[in-house]
This record gives structure tokens, sequence and C-alpha cells, in this order.
């Protein structure tokens, strides 16, 4: 009996030496410079990173080992700059925003066209293959980011206009869900199936859509404003994580979603350059820490600057605490 008391110490003992070991934040590192990365998705199924580059127009995958490939390459069926991106690991798709925005940013939508165009695209994982596109032919318009229903519905901001269009899995057909009054830039969009409620990043700060009567509030905080100028938003647990460029917080929510309590800081550093968008997988979350969208780019001259003056994309794995 003190033999296998002894053991079964030893055994605790070694599992919490390894456990230990194991890194809470895991960095996968991209060679291709000039991608100006904006969105990620990640496959719960396999643990692979999608990354949408709007430059190269194509996407990426990193295998849970590293491995980097082209998922589709430059320019394949003719997408347009990658913008936000959804797994729907049920189904096998991979639902893809694509943008060709010509007067704000003609050289990371490099097409000869001078219309504004955009797309919901979404594409078969296994074949990597292209299924369907789902055009908006508004004038000056740009599908941002997006996020997956229970039932395979999507839901797209579009940020040009202010406004929410949806997918329905019934109809199979693109259409306005609503257009906001008041709040602009709708950008980062998660549903949370225990509010019911569509959660949208603005300019002004996190709107709650009801997605019965699609009456909106923006979330209250109790002091300083924190909650501006979000990019990528995600949920998890009790608290949505926002991207606002050199930093990423975790905004802690009441019970009835409708006002942040309190603000922590999730990550930042010297190596943060535009940190635009993130994903959780089970307890990680997955996400660009620069993606040089800004200072990668000469805005006067609407060109990319040197390739020996960009970084390394780095995409971040980083262990959420529960």
């Amino acid at each position: 009996m003190k033999t296998q008391l002894v053991s079964i110490f030893l055994i605790f003992m070694l599992c919490l030496y390894n456990c230990e070991k194991v890194p809470s934040t895991k960095d996968f590192i991209l060679e291709e410079v000039d991608l100006i990365p904006e969105g990620v998705a990640v496959d719960s199924r396999t643990g692979i990173i999608y990354i949408g580059s709007t430059y190269k127009r194509k996407i990426v995958q990193i295998t849970p080992d590293g491995t980097v490939s082209d998922f589709i390459s430059q320019e394949q069926d003719s997408v347009w700059s990658i913008l936000g991106m959804k797994v729907d690991a049920e189904n096998g798709l991979l639902w893809v925003n694509t943008a060709h925005i010509h007067e704000v940013m003609p050289l990371i939508n490099p097409l000869p066209n001078k219309d504004w165009l955009t797309t919901i695209s979404v594409f078969d994982i296994e074949k990597k293959k292209l299924i369907k596109e789902y055009q908006l032919h508004e004038p000056k318009s740009a599908f941002n980011d997006l996020t997956i229903m229970p039932d395979g519905s999507i839901f797209a901001t579009e940020s040009a206009n202010n406004e929410i269009y949806w997918i329905s899995k019934k109809n199979d057909s693109l259409a306005l869900f609503l257009a906001l009054k008041d709040y602009r830039f709708p950008n980062g969009i998660e549903y949370v199936e225990k509010a019911n409620a569509l959660f949208v990043s603005t300019i002004q700060g996190i709107l709650k859509i009801d997605m019965d009567s699609k009456k909106y509030q923006l979330l209250k905080e109790r002091d300083t404003k924190h909650a501006k100028g979000i990019d990528g938003l995600t949920f998890y647990k009790d608290y949505f994580i926002g991207h606002q460029s050199s930093k990423i917080s975790k905004f802690y929510v009441n019970e009835d979603f409708t006002e942040i309590t309190k603000v922590e800081l999730l990550d930042s550093g010297e190596d943060f350059d535009a940190s635009t968008t993130g994903e959780v997988s089970k307890s990680d979350y997955y996400y660009i820490v620069n993606s040089q969208i800004q200072s990668g780019i000469d805005f006067k001259n609407r060109i990319i600057k040197p390739l020996d003056s960009l970084e390394k994309v780095i995409i971040r794995k980083k262990r959420l605490n529960d």
C-alpha cells in the first residue's frame, strides 16, 4: 500500500511538472512580410489557423506544428482583399468577407476597376474550393467581419454604410438585416447565444442588438470609455475580447449584457503593430499581433513600403484563464 501511494505521488508530481512546462503562449511566425493580414479563423476540429491577406489577396493556413502553406493561392478565384473570416467546423466551411475599396486603399486592393466591390464568400475546407459568392450590389460598400449562428446563418458588418447584412440558412440569400443610426463604422461582430443578441463594435463602443426586436443599445461603461474603436470582437465565457491596434483587452459584462463592468489587459507590447482580429477555439485565443496594415503602407504614394522595412508577421496563440 505504501509503495502504491509513493507511485501515485510521483505520478502526480510528474504531471504537475509537465503542466508547468507547457507554455501558455505560442507564436507562429510568417515569413511573407507583405501579407498585410486582417482576418483570422480557426478550425476547432483540426487546430488549423487561417489567415487572410489584404495585399496578396489569398489565405494561408498554419497547422498546429507551425507548418505554413497556402489554403488558396494569390488571387485564386479572383478573390479581392480578405477581411473577416469564420470556420463552420460542423459543415467543413470557411466563410470569408472580401472587399475592393478602391478610393481608400487602391494598393491593398490592386485591381484596375475603380468601383467598390464586396462579397461574402464560402469555401469548402477539404477541397480548398470556392463554393459560392454573395455579392453586395450597392455603391461604396465593404463587408468587414462576420459571425455564424447556431443554425448556420451568417451575419456580417458592412462598415462603409453602417449596416448589418445576413445570409439566412433557410433562404440562402443576402439581405439587409439592420441599418444602424447614430453609430459609425460597425466592425467586429459576435453572436452570443445566452443573450440571444448580436454584439457589434463601433467607433462609439459595443452595441447589443436584440435578435427578435432588432432594437439596439450601447453597452454602458462604469468609468472611462474603454470600448471605443474596437476592431475584432470575440466573446468567451463572461467577457468580450477586443482589439484596439496596440493592445487587446477583456471587457467583462454583467448578467444581462447591458454593461461593461471591468476591463483587463489581455496582451500588448513592442511587437504590436495594428493588431486587428482574433478567434477563440476551445480555451485558446489566436490573433494577429502585427498586421502592419498602417505602418507597412506608404499611403501618400499608394505603394507598399520596401520589404526589408517590414517585419515578419506574428500569429499568437494564448491560453485563456478560466
